[in-house]
Parts: structure tokens; C-alpha cells; sequence
């Protein structure tokens, strides 16, 4: 008798990021980022991983960059709507924990576009919709941040294997959702 397991179904499923996620609307976190500089710009940017947190994607993940580039209005009007969404205070853009602090696993919503290029999939964070939280979303992202509080407290996972430089710890054994220690998504 064949086993099928939900969490990774054949063809990769849920836990195969080389598919993305579909085009829509998500109710995101960045989930772990590294800080980079433009081959030829120079400027600085995160390259953050991004999780979906609820709905059919659930524990999906994809990456995208987040510009740290104070000369460019069009990134930084970005980044203040994330930082809108995520309520993050001033912070300084040199200092990676000050980033940490203001918008690491802080949920928020977002509509993310998809880009089949060849063999490769692309996702990206197409716009962020503050003023489409609607309370039902407001809702889930509050139980999802009281929840991972507590899972972090407890040492369940919260931390889904990010180190001290806010990328994945490869001594953490991550599960094939992407998510990393823990499996909420079915209730048996």
C-alpha cells in the first residue's frame, strides 16, 4: 500500500520552493534575510526570505530583496510600507539586529507576482497592501505572532533554524514544509 503524506506530495508539493507560489494575495512574514551589495550599484539590499503564513501556501517560502538604499526614494517608500504594516519605530539600516528587531517574522499582507522564466520560478512582493487588512486578516496575523511568541518562548521552532545572523542554521533539522521543527497545519 502506497503512504501520501499531505505535507510533501510527489512532484514536491508544499515543500518544493523551486515552484513558488502562485500570484495572489498572502498574509506573509520575512522570515530570515542576508545582507547583500549590488554587483555593480554597490548598494546595499537584504536577500529576505519570505513565508506565507496562512491559506493553501501555508509554509511556502520564496526570496526577493528588500533595497537599503537611502538615495532611492521609490525602495524606501517600499520598505516605510512594509514597516507600516509590521508597526517598526525608526531603525538603523547599517545595524542587522536593529533590522531583525523592526520587521523579522512580523506578519503582514502582501500581493506577490510570479515570473516563469525558463526552468526558473520567480516570486516577488509586487506591492504591500496596508489598507487591504481587512479584520479577518488582522485576526490571523495576531493569533500567528501570539503563537509563534509562544513557540519561541517554549523553544518549539519559533526560530524555524535562524541563526544569530538571521539565515538558516543548517544544524536545525527543517521539515519538508519549509517551516522548520514543527507542523501546525494538520490537526492529527
Amino acid at each position: 500500500m502506497a503512504t501520501f503524506d499531505p505535507k510533501n506530495p510527489p512532484g514536491g508539493g508544499a515543500g518544493n520552493n523551486n515552484d513558488g507560489v502562485p500570484a495572489s494575495d498572502y498574509l506573509l512574514i520575512v522570515k530570515n534575510f542576508k545582507r547583500q551589495e549590488g554587483k555593480t550599484s554597490r548598494k546595499p539590499y537584504l536577500r529576505a526570505c519570505f513565508e506565507v503564513i496562512h491559506g493553501p501556501a501555508k509554509g511556502r517560502t520564496f526570496f526577493d530583496s528588500l533595497s537599503l538604499d537611502m538615495s532611492n526614494s521609490g525602495a524606501m517608500f517600499r520598505l516605510s510600507m512594509l514597516c507600516e504594516q509590521v508597526q517598526s519605530g525608526a531603525f538603523d539600516l547599517d545595524d542587522d539586529q536593529a533590522i531583525k528587531d523592526a520587521i523579522l517574522r512580523k506578519p503582514f499582507k502582501a500581493r506577490v507576482s510570479r515570473e516563469v522564466n525558463g526552468q526558473y520560478v520567480n516570486n516577488g512582493i509586487a506591492r504591500y497592501l496596508n489598507k487591504e487588512v481587512s479584520d479577518f486578516d488582522r485576526r490571523i496575523m495576531e493569533t500567528w505572532a501570539f503563537d509563534d511568541a509562544e513557540r519561541q518562548q517554549h523553544g518549539g521552532g519559533g526560530g524555524y533554524g535562524v541563526d544569530g545572523d538571521g539565515l538558516p542554521d543548517d544544524d536545525v533539522p527543517h521539515s519538508a514544509s519549509g517551516g522548520g521543527g514543527y507542523n501546525d497545519d494538520i490537526p492529527f
